[in-house]
Order: C-alpha cells, then sequence, then structure tokens
C-alpha cells in the first residue's frame, strides 16, 4: 500500500490476494457433517461482523486484531503503520451487509500456507463514505478468513 494511506484500495487489494489464496485450495466440498458445518458458518459471520463492525467503529486496535498471523499485510506493516495508513485514509466504511458465506473450504496447500487450517469467502455489500466530498459508494466485496489455530481471521 502506498504512503498516501488510500485504505478503500487495502481492500481491494486484499481480494484480489483472496483470489490467489482461494486458487491454491481445492474446490470440492467439505466432508464435515452439515452440524459441523453449521458451527463453521456460525464461527466464520462472527469473525466477519467482529472484522467489519471494527470497521465502522473505527476501533484500530480491534481491526488489526483481526488479521491472521499469516496475512501479507499483517507479516509486513506494523501496527503501527497500519494505524498511519487507517487514519489518513480518505475513505472509510460507515456501513455494511454479509450477503452471504461464499464458501468454507479445507487447506489443501499445506506447503504454501502451512498454518492455515481451513478458507471461507464472505461477500459483503460495503458502503464507504469519502471522507472530504461526503460521497457514498457501496462495492460488493469477497472478504477472505482464514483459520489458523481454530480461530478465524481476516486474511
Amino acid at each position: 500500500m502506498n504512503g498516501n494511506g488510500n485504505y478503500k484500495k487495502a481492500i481491494m487489494a486484499g481480494a484480489c490476494f483472496a483470489v490467489a489464496v482461494s486458487m491454491a485450495f481445492c474446490i470440492p466440498e467439505s466432508a464435515l457433517s452439515n452440524s459441523q458445518n453449521d458451527l463453521e458458518a456460525k464461527a466464520v459471520m462472527q469473525a466477519a461482523r467482529k472484522f467489519l463492525d471494527a470497521e465502522v467503529r473505527r476501533d484500530y486496535p480491534a481491526i488489526y486484531a483481526c488479521f491472521a498471523p499469516s496475512s501479507p499485510y499483517a507479516k509486513t506493516n506494523s501496527y503501527e503503520q497500519y494505524l498511519a495508513q487507517a487514519k489518513s485514509a480518505p475513505d472509510r466504511v460507515v456501513k455494511y451487509r454479509i450477503v452471504d458465506i461464499s464458501y468454507i473450504k479445507n487447506n489443501e496447500d499445506r506447503q504454501t500456507f502451512s498454518s492455515v487450517d481451513k478458507i471461507a469467502q464472505v461477500e459483503v455489500d460495503v458502503t464507504f463514505l469519502h471522507v472530504s466530498t461526503k460521497y457514498r459508494s457501496e462495492v460488493n466485496i469477497g472478504f477472505i478468513f482464514l483459520k489458523e489455530g481454530g480461530r478465524w481471521y481476516k486474511s
């Protein structure tokens, strides 16, 4: 992410990372029972709401805590770097609506993503506010969540 802190671009870059990560995982349905799938879906939704609610509140420590330990963003940006980028961003999340969980899959590529147990994509309609113009725009984004060590994180 460049120095101007365009947070909307960072979120969209995360969506591009999501495509790359999802391509590394096998598409077939999980062998989990329906009750296990329901519990997993509930946990993914909880993680998505936690992340997105923190975005709306602009609770920067909570947002950063949602990032997966294996996330390329978290690996290359300290909390202080993230905070500077987030605070200087011209756009911010003001509202969201979770549309669906697109998928939840087992990690089939342990060589590349050794700490990731599962991957999920959550489709969300996100409303951004451009701070200086007060213009609102709605974007549909597929956020990727990773399960590491029994916990779901934002990628």
